[in-house]
């Protein structure tokens, strides 16, 4: 009987002791101030691509549609979360380039809410270079594998044309 009691204490003290960094980090984060308010909420953003893939051209023109969604807390603190859609009626702001086959495919992602809301701190050059290109996306959209400019045209006869983004707004945070 003593056994088992010692054995549940030290269950329970162990789980309390591997759970209290995890409930100190989430509390700190509650805690926290929350982030001053964006003073524009909604924009849109116009973009137009440009690529080819074996030697036919495409052209995509649509609108990132953006929205302030409020706050989130994580362990890190709290931030401001914004959600975007295309006009065309894609939820998020990936764009399907091209189907391989049954299981692969080429996407791109036309820019992130926080960066055309104003709320990276980035350029937009500094933004492009980091975090405009094609991926691969394999399955049912587990395994994604971001593809190199090298790559795009030697592995899946793939190049961009040209592209053109709206900059993001300068927005205020009260």
């Amino acid at each position: 009987m003593l056994n088992k009691l010692a054995a549940t204490l030290l269950i329970c003290v162990m789980v309390i002791i591997g759970l209290l960094p995890c409930g100190c980090a989430y509390f700190a984060g509650v805690v926290q101030p929350n982030p001053p308010l964006p003073e524009i909420t909604y924009g849109e953003f116009p973009f137009r691509i440009e690529y080819e893939i074996m030697g036919k051209r495409f052209v995509v023109e649509d609108t990132v549609i953006c929205e302030f969604d409020g706050i989130s807390t994580t362990a890190a603190g709290k931030y401001r979360l914004w959600k975007s859609r295309l006009a065309s009626g894609t939820e998020g702001s990936g764009l399907l380039l091209h189907v391989i086959d049954e299981t692969r495919k080429i996407t791109c992602n036309a820019g992130q809410p926080n960066f055309y809301m104003g709320d990276t701190g980035m350029s937009p050059e500094e933004y492009w270079h980091y975090n405009f290109g094609a991926c691969l996306v394999e399955g049912s959209g587990h395994s994604i594998t971001v593809l190199f400019p090298e790559q795009w045209y030697d592995e899946y006869n793939f190049s961009f044309i040209s592209w053109e983004f709206t900059d993001p707004i300068e927005n205020t945070f009260k």
